[in-house]
């Protein structure tokens, strides 16, 4: 559903300036590389110029070109609404089934440090995506897989396969999962990979784009992406200084209280339940035990 290069991102075909030269070929579109982008989660991303002077962004787009094109409709829709998310220019078809993505390249970048203002900046504007897909029944709602595996991630058997630690997370992911309630509910806009490095920011701390839609766009409750948020955030702040976006341990408590005072705590341990799933069915397979370990101590905090 969402996640980093975990996911099949990152592609770039024989490096950018090759990959946006095929897009030319095919589309005529005359665009010029410029450099590839720094940061952005997931799909990997190069920034390019139009021949009429604007800037744009190519990215690869993991999903079949039709949800990749609903993805602009949406997010042409949500733009003209006031939000902060990019116009996506161009959808092109990949060799393999996939999507290239030409989309308007937003000003601001993501912030050098998250501190709780990065993080209250993010809550409210997540908080705008409230009902947005009410009239849009078409825009899926993504399934939690707590009681079986998907059909490609999260797999269960790759926690059923790694440890006694492992296997007891997947027991109780499963009894989350028998609830009567166990699926996503909702008609918000819900952006799937809501991380600090697809938030851009200007120099006073607004928020001036929400990008990397690479995964589409989905429908449900959007505090679930507050969850991922959690998760990644976590993963972040134990690398050194805080990783690339400098997290502080404030900013993760003030995400902690958003998801404490906006859920229920059935809800909550229904969303923690799939982010620990998927977390590990990717860190897992990385085979780095610090990484592995980090994400089994995160499931068990809030599941056993």
């Amino acid at each position: 559903m969402t996640g980093h290069d975990e996911a099949g991102g990152g592609y770039m075909g024989d490096g950018p300036r090759e990959w946006i030269a095929e897009i030319n070929d095919r589309t005529g579109s005359g665009l010029s590389f410029v450099e590839v982008a720094a940061q952005g989660e997931s799909g990997g991303a190069a920034f390019v110029r139009w021949p009429d002077g604007r800037d744009g962004v190519v990215t690869h787009a993991p999903i079949p070109p039709q949800p990749a094109r609903q993805t602009a409709e949406v997010l042409a829709t949500v733009r003209a609404a006031g939000l902060p998310v990019p116009r996506h220019d161009l959808v092109l078809e990949l060799a393999d089934g996939t999507a290239a993505v030409v989309q308007e390249r937003l000003p601001g970048s993501p912030p050098r440090r998250t501190d709780v203002h990065a993080i209250e900046a993010m809550l409210a504007i997540n908080e705008r995506f409230a009902g947005l897909l009410a009239d849009r029944p078409d825009v899926a709602i993504p399934p939690l897989y707590l009681r079986r595996s998907g059909p490609v991630f999260p797999r269960h058997e790759t926690l059923a396969g790694y440890s006694d630690r492992s296997r007891r997370l997947l027991r109780r992911i499963r009894e989350v999962g028998n609830a009567e309630r166990h699926e996503m509910v909702g008609n918000d806009l819900v952006h799937t990979d809501f991380t600090v490095p697809n938030v851009l920011f200007d120099d006073s701390g607004q928020i001036t784009g929400v990008v990397d839609w690479n995964f589409g766009v989905a429908r449900g409750d959007r505090h679930f992406a507050l969850v991922g948020l959690r998760f990644d955030l976590t993963w972040a702040a134990a690398a050194p200084d805080g990783g690339y976006n400098g997290v502080e341990r404030k900013a993760i408590d003030r995400v902690d209280e958003a998801l404490e005072t906006t859920m229920t705590p059935q809800l909550l341990r229904m969303y923690w339940a799939y982010w620990t799933l998927y977390k590990l069915h990717w860190v897992i397979r990385s085979g780095i035990r610090s990484v592995i370990d980090l994400h089994l101590r995160l499931g068990e905090s809030r599941l056993l």
